[in-house]
């Protein structure tokens, strides 16, 4: 695995924490015994956290995505490069040969 792989895998568990983290502010939000007006406000400001960690989580999930797809282009180009060179130093070798009968 890459670098880049483990980034992107970091960056997935990340999201996955942030989904957590909201998810268990509305289960303490839901289990006070709480009432009242200021408590239904805390209860939506709550909901309002929950829905900005699910934000934030959609982020590192495409954060992800981006790095991964990055490191697969960054596989393919190491590829190429790799034929590339295998090409030239065929190349000198023929030119070599040539210029060793010569």
């Amino acid at each position: 695995m890459s670098g880049l792989d483990a980034l992107a895998d970091e960056l997935r568990q990340h999201a996955r924490r942030m989904e957590s983290i909201g998810d268990e502010l509305v289960h303490a939000a839901a289990v006070a015994i709480w009432t009242s007006v200021a408590a239904d406000a805390f209860r939506s400001h709550v909901a309002r956290r929950r829905r900005d960690c699910s934000e934030v989580a959609g982020m590192l999930r495409s954060a992800s995505s981006a790095v991964r797809h990055f490191s697969h282009d960054v596989e393919l180009e190491k590829t190429r490069l790799r034929h590339l060179e295998q090409a030239v130093v065929r190349g000198v070798g023929s030119v070599l040969s040539v210029m060793g009968r010569l």
